[in-house]
């Protein structure tokens, strides 16, 4: 008799390794698929570019403080003639025309604003700085949806082994139940259990291979791959049972609150509103500039009426410094600054609904790596006690002394065991992960392998 189940073992074996492989399938480990993400994914390329875009803010805000030169021209036609070069002296004769040209260089150059050049600069280094804090958050959160797929396959490459063992021991158990009812030692209904229970796991296994296919496609558009509508590629890795250190919550709000880009976001944001609020505050002061303009004025000669010796174009320049003082402005003005100094309020209140939101991560994270310690220890245990229990049973069916469904039961209980088991390492790992992403650490570095 254990002749056929080693015949049965041996050939679903064959069998599986038949089946269509990804050996041409390029494999990525965990390193490689959060290396890659960093560099292809394309939420996290298009903050980069943000951050890029900030950086021009900066420029485009502090080129306030040079001064500006333009060409200006223009074209008049008039329905009457007009003077084309103002007098200079009394009874001057002049050149009239009706068409006027006049093209000038003019230079403009602010010189008080009430300190909204400097708000705005300020204002441009803190979008800089909120949109590089947005690019962090970011890449911690494809790391975070990275590993979380990457490990989700793993459990479900561990639950197809488990799957499969299952099926290959009951078809083991069929082909020995085939040759007992054979000789007339075993029931009929027997048979029929076994084979119902390994059509069951047939469908299991194709539901979970299909689960499979999901995962990698996601993870594919984690990283950036064009996959065409399918996934070329395969991970590679074993999944492992992390060690688990359980630091207190006071140890991981210390260094959140330092190192969480959120807190860091929520903060530069209260900073830019406050800049905001004077930048507002500057339309209560005078605008100061200083200008100058160079230029030349003259008409058509075709249509010109005026005096032989009148001058018909002449060579113009002003300089001189303007002054602006705003007296009344519909109260557009003191609205502005109201909504300024409201909005300063909501970024206030939103850095303290950060810190709230901080403090309950790493309490979640702390609860959910305590959790996952205990439920290893418990699953393992479990699949050890259902390992010796299926032995257990199997030896006392072929010893008569129970029934084809007490085989089964205790085979289908390793197999949650084994299911649970290794759920408890993937949420194990993940929970390490959620704890290490709420405390602040750079979850970059599982690009190197840390």
């Amino acid at each position: 008799m254990p002749i056929f189940r080693v015949f049965a073992l041996v050939l679903t074996l064959l069998l599986g390794l038949a089946g269509p492989g990804r050996a041409a399938s390029e494999a990525w480990d965990l390193p490689a698929c959060v290396e890659r993400a960093l560099a292809e994914n394309p939420q996290i390329r298009d903050l980069e570019l943000g951050v890029r875009a900030a950086g021009e803010e900066i420029a485009k805000s502090r080129a306030a403080f040079f001064p500006s030169l333009d060409l200006e021209s223009s074209y008049t036609r008039t329905g009457e003639p007009q003077r084309i070069v103002p007098a200079h002296a009394n009874n001057e004769p002049g050149a009239f025309d009706r068409d006027l040209l006049d093209t000038a260089v003019t230079a403009r150059l602010a010189l008080f604003e009430g300190g909204r050049r400097w708000a705005q600069v300020r204002i441009a280094e803190l979008g800089k700085d909120l949109a590089v804090s947005r690019f962090e958050s970011g890449r911690r959160d494809v790391v975070l949806n990275v590993a979380s797929a990457y490990y989700k396959i793993l459990q479900l490459d561990r639950v197809l082994e488990a799957t499969r063992g299952s099926r290959r021991a009951l078809a083991a158990q069929e082909e020995l139940v085939r040759h007992q009812l054979d000789v007339g030692r075993a029931a009929p209904v027997d048979h029929m259990k076994i084979r119902v229970r390994v059509a069951s796991l047939d469908q299991k296994i194709s539901s979970l291979e299909a689960d499979r296919r999901v995962l990698l496609v996601f993870l594919g558009r984690l990283m950036g791959l064009d996959l065409k509508g399918r996934a070329d590629f395969d991970i590679a890795g074993a999944l492992e049972t992390p060690d688990l250190k359980l630091p207190t919550v006071e140890e991981g709000l210390a260094e959140a609150m330092g190192a969480r880009p959120e807190h860091r976001t929520a903060a530069l944001a209260l900073e830019q509103a406050r800049q905001a609020v004077r930048a507002a505050r500057a339309d209560v002061f005078p605008q100061i500039q200083a200008f100058g303009r160079y230029g030349l004025r003259n008409g058509l000669p075709y249509d010109q009426d005026g005096p032989s010796g009148a001058m018909d174009h002449e060579d113009t320049w002003a300089a001189g410094i303007r002054a602006t003082l705003p007296l009344f402005r519909g109260g557009a003005v003191r609205a502005s600054i109201r909504q300024a100094r409201l909005r300063e309020k909501q970024a206030r209140e939103r850095l303290r609904a950060v810190d709230l939101q901080i403090r309950e991560d790493v309490e979640r994270a702390h609860a959910r790596l305590k959790d996952s310690a205990e439920r290893l220890r418990v699953t393992r245990t479990s699949v050890a006690v259902a390992e010796e229990t299926l032995r257990i049973e199997q030896d006392k069916y072929q010893a008569g002394k129970n029934t084809i469904n007490d085989v089964l039961d205790a085979q289908a209980a390793l197999l949650q065991a084994q299911v649970e088991y290794s759920q408890a390492q993937v949420d194990a790992q993940l929970a390490l992960l959620e704890w290490r992403g709420a405390v602040g650490e750079d979850l970059t570095r599982l690009a190197r392998g840390k």
